[in-house]
């Protein structure tokens, strides 16, 4: 299993030449104790978006690890229901990307922001 799989990961595409989005299922899993989405779920959900945007962006001999993510947790959400992600790449340079996320409930109320800082690394490093 991966962690694409274990966080539910699910949708995610490229909308346009810079902008791509995706959809975390939300179940207990993600929670912290109180049964509130957890911060770190979020940010892993970030940096997934971001490395498999990228990875549809790049020649085949290349792929993007995340580098560098960081995040504004505007409101809180129980985990259930989907967190939505809509992305826009604000950099693509030959060896990084750097997308920034916002991402909603189901009712579109800004839940967090993420941004992710990519390198792109040869396949045979």
């Amino acid at each position: 299993m991966t962690m694409i799989d274990a966080l539910q990961i699910d949708c995610v595409e490229l909308t346009g030449p810079t902008s791509g989005q995706g959809v975390m299922h939300l179940t207990s899993y993600h929670a912290q104790p109180q049964g509130y989405l957890n911060g770190g779920a979020t940010l892993a959900f970030g940096e997934i978006l971001s490395g498999m945007l990228s990875n549809q962006l790049i020649r085949d001999d290349q792929f993007a690890v995340g580098q560098s993510v960081t995040a504004n947790h505007m409101r809180p959400m129980k985990a259930e229901g989907d967190l939505i992600a809509k992305g826009q790449l604000l950099l693509k340079g030959k060896t990084s990307h750097v997308w920034r996320f916002d991402m909603y409930d189901e009712s579109h109320r800004l839940i967090s922001q993420v941004t992710v800082t990519c390198a792109i690394v040869p396949k045979n490093r």
